[in-house]
């Protein structure tokens, strides 16, 4: 593996957990100096490494960041110029509580005084080790405006460091649903992008919540259900070329039925306690379709009832796309193009690959060709990503190659 590659790879994998490593050996230390140590250690890790990268990586970073604490409280400078690290930290293993510690950090970037947007931006920068631009991607918002969003956190982090060792609590009810809530989105941008390392660190923190929370613990197992639903079949969701295959095209087969008996008693003990979330209808879903014996055998019908509930309790015009396709699959096409023709007026969705996509398949399904045809194109339009737009090629190829008219 080429160093780029190989330190991108480190900084996405430990990042996180590095800083929350620094925080927690360090109470003395806030977020922001913390990141600018581990920061350094990845500086000094591609001037060093060009001579050689060293056997065990992972651990001469753990090394190089305790290094830079330990000298801090020698009182030298906290950023440790190259020429006075060591060629080749002695190794040291990355801690064993690493999900902990991270999990940590997540609730300390979940602090009161930073609006959700800023604590939003704070936990995928820190915790997650997200570039800028991901982030931006993920929250619809220009690279800049989250730079700057970053810059100013560490300069309220450099005046009072939030709490990260005294007064921490795991059972603040708003901090458990704010970190569920990033969870969430996480393990969803890792599905979406086909980031397997993203979906099992949320999965890992998730699992670590339940272990730790006193409350929300019902939410968070029907969270960690639904995120072992959708990786049970991770393996079977790409073709032989690494495409996308569609729901339908799937070979059951090579869905991991261990990992959705796991899943489904998560679900069963999330179940027992009163009141239901966002996450029970979403993982009730993922459920039907873990367990359908084929696509054609799904209970569409069910599963558009629980997107119908879901809608009232969470409302969002994904929700409601969901739910529209889920009545299109159950017979029910009149009533799904209403509310499709609904989600069209919305200036938000209006272009959206997802719907457009969605628009396109029901009129190929028709018999519609430069109906599909036109929907696939603006599906291309919008901002898909490299796997999607791959899939949506592919399927304006194969309508053309049918020698059909565009």
């Amino acid at each position: 593996m080429q160093l780029t590659a190989l330190l991108q790879q480190l900084y996405r994998k430990s990042f996180g957990k590095m800083t929350g490593h620094l925080l927690f050996m360090d109470g003395s230390l806030c977020l922001a100096d913390a990141e600018d140590m581990v920061q350094e250690a990845f500086t000094s890790a591609a001037a060093t490494w060009a001579r050689g990268v060293p056997e065990q990586p992972e651990a001469w970073l753990y090394a190089a960041v305790r290094n830079m604490s330990r000298r801090r409280h020698a009182r030298k400078p906290t950023i440790i110029p190259l020429t006075h690290l060591p060629a080749a930290p002695a190794p040291e293993s990355p801690p064993e509580n690493g999900d902990l510690e991270l999990l940590r950090l997540l609730f300390a970037c979940m602090h009161a005084k930073f609006p959700p947007k800023v604590q939003l931006i704070t936990a995928l920068r820190y915790v997650f080790g997200l570039q800028v631009q991901q982030i931006g991607e993920l929250l619809g918002m220009e690279a800049d405006s989250v730079s700057k969003v970053l810059y100013r956190q560490r300069q309220q982090l450099r005046a009072g460091d939030i709490a990260f060792r005294s007064g921490f609590v795991w059972w603040s009810a708003e901090k458990v649903q704010l970190a569920l809530k990033v969870l969430y989105i996480i393990f969803t941008e890792g599905w979406k992008i086909m980031d397997e390392a993203l979906c099992e660190d949320a999965l890992s923190l998730t699992r670590e919540t339940i272990r730790r929370a006193r409350v929300h613990v019902s939410d968070a197992k029907a969270l960690y259900a639904l995120m072992l639903f959708q990786l049970s079949r991770w393996e079977a969701r790409t073709g032989p070329m690494g495409e996308l295959l569609e729901l339908e095209q799937q070979d059951r087969r090579a869905w991991d039925r261990d990992m959705i008996r796991v899943a489904a008693d998560y679900l069963k003990q999330a179940a027992v306690a009163e009141g239901e979330s966002p996450y029970h209808f979403e993982a009730s879903i993922a459920w039907f379709h873990a367990t359908a014996n084929s696509f054609a055998e799904t209970p569409w019908l069910q599963i558009a009832g629980l997107y119908r509930q879901l809608a009232a309790v969470a409302p969002s015009p994904f929700v409601h796309l969901s739910h529209a396709i889920a009545l299109y699959f159950a017979g029910q096409a009149r009533a799904a193009m209403d509310m499709l023709d609904a989600l069209q007026a919305d200036p938000f969705m209006r272009h959206h690959h997802l719907l457009q996509a969605t628009l396109a398949r029901i009129c190929a399904d028709g018999g519609n060709v430069p109906g599909a045809l036109k929907h696939y194109r603006k599906a291309l339009q919008g901002k898909p990503t490299p796997g999607e737009a791959a899939f949506f090629r592919k399927k304006i190829a194969a309508l053309l190659g049918n020698g059909l008219s565009s």
